[in-house]
């Protein structure tokens, strides 16, 4: 791990786990792994989130670790890891559970979320891999009663759900009636689309400063080594960049959201028909919500 602030988060985070405090120490492999992806600290996270019973997030994990380990120097270690990762996926396997989500006649503008985080329209029809327990499924599409179906994911079992959206009462979709319109849509996207860039900007520049608080102690006038040996300039300058673009735009998204909630609030006011004949029409708006004891000691 040729990182320093990894390999320190890493031994901190062993540390922990290998003392019971598994809450503490994987959060430290997950610091750890932000700052340089280890196929080994990978897999220390796949541990963590089995032991945390996440069985397909630690599945997903261990699927990961193996992609990472592609680059991984010397044949024995790279056996050795690739030997690890493939006992986890062979024993998570057959326990985990399941669901296959299909929308009878899907309109366009689906939109569908798992526990509230977005689920792509190519997932339909397909056996995808969840966490145990709790599950919350929800529909929606403009023109159409949202649906929300909800479901215990067990070990081992595949749940199998069919669901059909029913069309808004009354002639909502017609043109001129309430809807929402469409650039209100378009500036939510670009709201969020913006929010996402700037959060990757910021969690860049964050990289940057741990690598350069651990190669200086924490004194970057004082403590850095020579520059002959570290030459902060390229990370001082990669730190500027990223923080004008976090701000840059993190300020355009948020200008845009407030586009779109003033077209929202001007969309649901607007009278329709369905309105008239005693139906309240509610917008939606589907934003996009833009991976230990350890068995065996590796680094």
């Amino acid at each position: 791990m040729p990182d320093p602030a990894a390999l320190a988060l890493f031994e901190s985070a062993r540390e922990l786990v290998d003392n019971g405090d598994w809450a503490a120490g994987c959060a430290k492999f997950e610091a750890s792994l932000m700052v340089y992806a280890a196929p080994s600290t990978m897999l220390n996270l796949a541990k963590c989130y089995e032991h945390d019973g996440k069985l397909a997030t630690a599945w997903s994990a261990y699927k990961r670790s193996l992609v990472l380990n592609q680059e991984t120097p010397g044949a024995e270690r790279k056996s050795a890891l690739d030997t690890i990762a493939n006992e986890g996926i062979t024993n998570i396997e057959p326990k985990l559970p399941r669901v296959k989500i299909t929308i009878a006649n899907a309109p366009v503008g689906l939109y569908i979320t798992r526990n509230g985080q977005e689920m792509p329209a190519a997932m339909l029809g397909s056996a995808i891999p969840v966490d145990p327990g709790p599950q919350t499924i929800a529909v929606q599409a403009p023109g159409f009663r949202a649906l929300r179906k909800s479901f215990t994911a067990t070990e081992g079992k595949t749940e199998d759900i069919t669901l059909k959206l029913e069309p808004e009462r009354g002639d909502a979709a017609a043109p001129g009636s309430g809807r929402i319109p469409a650039w209100a849509w378009v500036a939510a996207g670009g709201g969020v689309a913006l929010g996402v860039a700037a959060a990757a900007f910021r969690i860049d520049q964050a990289r940057v400063e741990g690598r350069q608080d651990a190669l200086c102690k924490g004194d970057l006038e004082r403590g850095c080594p020579p520059l002959s040996q570290y030459d902060p300039t390229d990370d001082n300058a990669t730190k500027k960049r990223d923080f004008a673009l976090f701000v840059g735009l993190g300020a355009g998204g948020v200008i845009a959201l407030g586009a779109a909630v003033t077209g929202f609030v001007l969309g649901s006011r607007s009278p329709s028909r369905a309105a008239t004949a005693g139906t309240v029409v509610v917008p939606w708006i589907g934003p996009n919500v833009a991976g230990a004891g350890i068995g065996g000691r590796f680094q």
